[in-house]
């Protein structure tokens, strides 16, 4: 009887085949999770409403979008996800079901969407003003790139997502849109 060949090992954690493994994996979801966010993103349409969200380093980043996409937002049919470029990462505004691929992709790219059962990326707006006001004074905890804690991500209440906020609302702490000023309407 035939003895069967002895199967190869897959490498050990911290060799440096794993290493390049890992990053050979870490560039092939890059790119899956990049093509998902072209193909399917959803242009922003600057407008006067401040519609805020949480960055994986836990930093708060704005988006000004007209009322329409920020109802999007709140009622779930967009989602907040990064999109991989390869210098740096941005944010984009995505169909739900796109959202929802790069979800089961990685989790760390899906920066809000409001699901049913399992919101992803909600406040309250005490914890919106609390974090404002901690990285307006530099005491803003750096979270690290690793998931944070279940509960610690999101709230369960719909109410309270920290969605838009009146941009006349906002604190001068606030981070500004890029070459845009907030408008004061009455």
């Amino acid at each position: 009887m035939a003895e069967k060949p002895i199967p190869k090992l897959p490498p050990m954690p911290g060799s440096k085949a794993y290493q390049r493994a890992e990053s050979k994996r870490q560039v092939e979801l890059d790119k899956a999770l990049r093509e998902l966010v072209l193909g399917s993103q959803v242009p922003q349409e600057p407008g006067e409403t401040a519609f805020y969200f949480m960055t994986r380093k836990g930093k708060l980043r704005r988006m000004e979008l007209t009322p329409e996409q920020a109802k999007r937002l709140e009622d779930g049919e967009l989602g907040v996800v990064e999109r991989p470029d390869p210098a740096q990462i941005e944010h984009s505004l995505v169909p739900a079901a796109a959202a929802e691929q790069m979800y089961a992709l990685s989790k760390k790219a899906v920066r809000f969407l409001n699901r049913k059962d399992d919101p992803v990326g909600f406040m309250n707006d005490e914890e919106l003003k609390a974090q404002q006001a901690a990285e307006a004074a530099g005491t803003a905890p750096e979270l690290s790139d690793e998931s944070p804690a279940e509960g610690a991500e999101a709230s369960s209440s719909e109410d309270e997502a920290a969605a838009p906020v009146e941009a006349e609302a906002t604190s001068a702490e606030a981070p500004k849109a890029e070459g845009g000023e907030s408008s004061s309407q009455g």
